[in-house]
């Protein structure tokens, strides 16, 4: 952890390896190919990686759409596949990470990464609409934390967290 509100090589590095678990969470939890994300990969930002308009501090992290197969690889439009990414809020996390409820990089990591991916692929394979009203947006968010807490649910250490979450208290 910075000063700067910045990660580390090795708190990218935690975070890392929890997106491994939370990855291998949601295959389950939806029971997708073991080959998901290689065949339909995101990418993970932090903040060093992003342009400014993008960066929120007040959430932990965003799904962002970047585009899609086709921009990449100039492929037929009904292969148009968006592509996504998890924009991770370093100055938002490591805020959370000092508070007196006692949450470590791995397992907030693991929270908020698997939260992220279950958008992802309510995204791509519920045809959720990602431009959604507010309040579509709004009840997407409901869905996705409830969703999120039966992925977690029994998983060391995610229990606290997940009543902090649904109490409406700052983690």
């Amino acid at each position: 952890m910075t000063s700067e509100g910045f990660f580390t090589e090795s708190d990218r590095f935690i975070v890392s390896r929890a997106s491994l678990l939370a990855e291998s969470l949601v295959l389950r939890y939806f029971d997708l190919a073991p080959d998901e994300w290689t065949k339909n990969p995101y990418s993970l930002f932090t903040w060093k990686e992003t342009a400014p308009w993008l960066r929120d501090s007040n959430v932990l992290a965003q799904t962002v759409r970047i585009g899609s197969r086709n921009n990449a690889r100039n492929l037929k439009a009904r292969d148009d596949i968006p592509c996504y990414g998890v924009l991770l809020q370093d100055p938002a996390i490591l805020r959370t990470l000092l508070r007196p409820h006692k949450h470590d990089l791995w397992t907030l990591g693991l929270f908020v990464l698997t939260h992220e991916l279950v958008h992802i692929v309510r995204f791509r394979r519920f045809e959720v609409d990602f431009y959604g009203s507010q309040e579509d947006r709004e009840n997407e968010e409901k869905v996705v934390h409830k969703v999120t807490s039966e992925i977690l649910s029994g998983v060391e250490n995610t229990d606290k967290l997940l009543n902090l979450y649904e109490s409406g208290s700052k983690f």
